[in-house]
């Protein structure tokens, strides 16, 4: 049943679109000016109904349904859980810093880690594999503690 609503909602999308483009480029004018300026208009009914209706098919497998509540990161789950306080822990750690560290601080060593870790920087010593794909899991997880941190500081 999810399915045929999916494809109802697609199909919806298509003639929502269909008519939206004729309305559009009815006055001819008004039709180019957006179609070179604000492309995202005038694609807007397709990509919302289309969204909706893989949503609807898939559920909450869809992998860009919520990118953060996936991986932990949401702020309300700091406060709730002691799984997502741990984590928060584990990324100052991982950034080789403390809670009590001001922000520029931890930028700081950031980017340290990352010049340090960097796929980049471990090639261009002529290092084995093993060492590269050391190089780029520790840089998914610099990458993933840094993000988690910086949305943190910024609510």
């Amino acid at each position: 049943m999810r399915k045929i609503i999916g494809f109802g909602l697609i199909a919806l999308g298509i003639f929502v679109e269909l008519t939206w483009l004729g309305i559009c480029f009815g006055s001819v004018i008004i039709g180019i000016l957006l179609l070179i300026f604000a492309p995202r208009i005038l694609f807007f009914p397709f990509n919302f109904f289309l969204i909706l209706g893989i949503v609807t098919m898939n559920g909450k497998n869809y992998k860009y349904y919520s990118k953060y509540k996936q991986q932990g990161y949401n702020q309300h789950n700091y406060s709730n859980t002691q799984s997502s306080i741990s984590d928060l822990d584990r990324y100052y750690e991982i950034l080789e810093s403390s809670k009590n560290d001001q922000f520029d601080t931890i930028k700081k060593n950031y980017r340290r880690l990352i010049k340090e870790y960097h796929y980049d920087s471990i090639a261009s010593k002529g290092l084995p594999e093993d060492m590269l794909k050391y190089s780029e899991e520790k840089t998914k997880e610099l990458n993933e503690a840094y993000g988690a941190i910086k949305k943190l500081n910024r609510s």
